[in-house]
């Protein structure tokens, strides 16, 4: 008959029958892959720091720097109260005072401030946000209760 024999209909459609499942499965890895891909990017994302988060740093940073300078301020001016033999000048503690205090009350104020954003009426915004979905869940249940009941 020769080599190149015409497929039958039977034939044909059970290779296209194979070749759907085969690209069904493939195409079930593919998304898998780029749902992966996709949640990988994410992850790799910095993630951006608040403005008052910023701004808390920036003022402990600040203040413990004021610090260190204010430790090698009054060292600096031991050593020359005992070169001289006159007497220390405690002047630079005076900037440590104000600089632990600035700090405290700092972080004092971001404390109060995020406690208020993560809390409302005594209820924390996680135990909020399980109640909310708690509820949706459940009129999703009432909903179909009512078709099935209907239907």
């Amino acid at each position: 008959m020769g080599l190149f024999r015409k497929k039958s209909l039977r034939e044909q459609e059970h290779e296209i029958k194979r070749e759907e499942i085969y690209w069904n499965a493939e195409k079930v890895i593919l998304e898998r892959k780029q749902k992966l891909r996709e949640e990988k990017r994410e992850m790799r994302r910095p993630k951006k720091m608040s403005t008052t988060k910023f701004l808390i740093g920036f003022l402990f940073i600040n203040c413990t720097l004021v610090e260190l300078f204010t430790g090698w301020a009054t060292a600096q001016s031991l050593k020359i109260s005992y070169a001289t033999g006159n007497p220390m000048d405690f002047s630079p503690l005076v900037t440590l005072i104000g600089a632990v205090v600035t700090e405290v009350m700092g972080f004092a104020v971001y404390a109060v401030k995020a406690t208020k954003e993560n809390t409302a009426n005594g209820i924390t915004y996680m135990m909020a946000q399980q109640s909310l979905n708690n509820n949706e869940s459940n009129s999703v249940e009432e909903d179909t209760s009512e078709e099935e009941a209907q239907g």
